[in-house]
């Protein structure tokens, strides 16, 4: 039995929970049974009907550490349990204390401290930069790194976007969340420059996002589109000439889809993605949104329309992504937890 302890909110935004339900379906696949184990509401309709879950109560925890109890008698009654934890919040104390009565599987893509694990796993282009042979040379677990382990949804698996000489067709996106109203600032942004008006935007507003409705009144009698609850993201991206995103999972799926993609940084969490993605030249970085929010807004649009006139740097840029991220990556991390 594997259990998944994650959660989505306005602060964490959804990537946690997307990324585990990439894995608990395939998981499932596999004939193993897959049950959340959630806190906040919008996990649950994030989950929908398609998996058990368990909502901790929260009235009752006042620190990561209050919830062990419950999630130890949640389990309790499970042979071989199985506990894939994906949030920040969870430091190795926690881990350890889960530990006690279960496999504990989490992911690492900040290198901060020792996990007492089982497993871990870092699929960011960047995990070279982190000594993890060195830190878990005496540690019986096993480590999944690298770029064959991202968990894409099922629908990028075999996914590329077209390739066209000519830009018309731009995405903005910020992933699950808009913290500081970065969605709306870019918008308005696009609105006072007419040097934009031969490009068709795509706005995804976030699961939470906030300003869904001054977006829309925004976008009237625009060429942009704003998009809510999206769910077929590749039929989208599909159709992009170029993409500016947060860094967050959206790059992996730009990856695989072969699309020119500017990004930049809204999160600390984030911040090593430059080195990955950044520095291999794969993808364009922009800069820290919260260090200077105009220069950053300024470098997007500069970058927009550097790749939106050179269509030779757009097609080394598609080539950097071929074979870089193969769709797999789900598969191979639920195989690993199943045979664990």
């Amino acid at each position: 039995m594997v259990y998944i302890r994650t959660d989505a909110n306005k602060l964490v935004a959804t990537g946690h929970i997307m990324r585990c339900i990439t894995i608990a379906k395939k998981i499932k696949a596999f004939n193993e049974n897959v049950i959340f184990i959630v806190k906040d509401d919008d996990t649950v309709k994030l989950i929908g009907e398609e998996f058990e879950y368990y909502c901790l109560p929260r009235n009752k925890i006042t620190d990561i550490y209050s919830e062990i109890p419950y999630i130890r008698e949640i389990v309790a009654n499970d042979n071989n349990v199985k506990v894939l934890l994906d949030l920040y919040i969870f430091d190795a104390e926690y881990m350890k204390l889960i530990k006690k009565f279960s496999k504990v599987i989490t992911f690492d893509d900040i290198f901060k401290e020792f996990f007492p694990v089982d497993m871990i796993i870092n699929y960011n282009p960047h995990h070279y930069i982190y000594d993890y042979q060195i830190r878990y040379q005496n540690w019986n677990g096993k480590l999944l790194l690298g770029e064959r382990y991202v968990p894409l949804r099922e629908m990028f698996e075999n996914a590329c976007s077209e390739e066209n000489e000519m830009v018309k067709n731009i995405m903005i996106i910020c992933g699950g969340g808009n913290a500081n109203h970065i969605l709306y600032k870019i918008e308005k942004r696009i609105c006072e420059n007419e040097l934009y008006k031969n490009y068709t935007f795509h706005i995804i507003a976030g699961f939470l996002g906030s300003d869904y409705d001054k977006l829309v009144e925004m976008a009237k009698n625009k060429k942009i589109n704003i998009y809510r609850n999206v769910y077929n993201m590749a039929a989208i991206l599909n159709k992009m000439d170029i993409v500016i995103s947060a860094a967050g999972t959206v790059l992996f799926e730009c990856c695989k889809m072969q699309i020119p993609t500017i990004f930049f940084c809204m999160a600390d969490n984030q911040k090593d993605v430059i080195k990955g993605f950044g520095a291999k030249n794969v993808m364009i970085y922009a800069g820290d949104i919260r260090d200077d929010e105009w220069q950053t807004i300024n470098s997007i649009f500069e970058n927009v329309e550097f790749l939106a006139h050179n269509y030779e740097m757009r097609k080394k840029m598609r080539k950097r992504m071929q074979n870089m991220i193969d769709g797999k990556g789900a598969e191979r991390i639920a195989r690993a937890i199943v045979t664990l």
